[in-house]
């Protein structure tokens, strides 16, 4: 039985963690569909996303309307206005 209740307390740990590492107030956004696909795939490869120049933290309170999508290698990436800027951003999933 302890060994089980331990388990249990390393999983929540484990869980808490990875919610305390995703910021959920931002979103990268980028000025390109590529610089959106160059951190979304850094990111899957477990390595901390890849800078690029293209691409910032946005509030995401200040994220609109959808203007275009794609639909690459089974991940949606949209092109979504953001407030202040003149033009759609591309928003990494």
């Amino acid at each position: 039985m302890p060994y089980q209740a331990n388990l249990a307390l390393i999983l929540i740990a484990l869980g808490a963690g990875s919610a305390l590492a995703r910021d959920e107030t931002t979103a990268i956004a980028c000025d390109t569909l590529l610089a959106a696909r160059r951190v979304d795939a850094s990111a899957g490869s477990g390595q901390p996303p890849a800078a690029e120049a293209e691409c910032r933290r946005v509030e995401r309170d200040k994220i609109g309307s959808v203007e275009q999508r794609a639909l690459i290698g089974g991940a949606p990436y949209e092109c979504m206005t953001i407030a202040g800027v003149g033009r759609c951003l591309w928003i990494v999933p």
